[in-house]
């Protein structure tokens, strides 16, 4: 599974596809299947559950939840040390990992962007 989502230009339809058929699947979870009113809330619940998985992985992969996991340490370390009010001069600040952003999982940017094109085709829609 890893292999297939190594290339980038793979990864756009498979994620659209997949997108696509756990919509359909919410399709016999509605009262009235294949509506267009169930229809579109399969395709923005997907689009959304997806664009907020897109958004985590983003996050996590720049670096964004380093600062408060070093934060954590460091309280746990004064706590450990009973001295929760002192500054804390074991705890250099190299300890915290930092990440440049730069390298990303070839996954992230076809679920923000898919998820995003398809909830505004939700959106269009719902104006019919």
């Amino acid at each position: 599974m890893k292999d297939f989502f190594t290339t980038f230009r793979i990864s756009f339809p498979a994620v659209a596809f997949f997108e696509l058929i756990l919509a359909l699947f919410a399709q016999f979870f509605y009262k009235d299947p294949f509506s267009i009113r169930s229809i579109v809330d399969g395709l923005s619940t997907v689009s959304l559950l997806f664009f907020s998985a897109g958004l985590l992985l983003f996050v996590y992969q720049g670096g964004g939840f380093d600062g408060v996991v070093y934060s954590f340490r460091r309280f746990a370390r004064s706590i450990r040390n009973r001295q929760i009010g002192e500054n804390d001069a074991e705890a250099p600040l190299a300890e915290m990992k930092h990440h440049d952003g730069k390298k990303r999982a070839s996954i992230t940017w076809p679920l923000i962007i898919d998820s995003c094109l398809l909830f505004i085709a939700s959106l269009l829609l719902s104006q019919m």
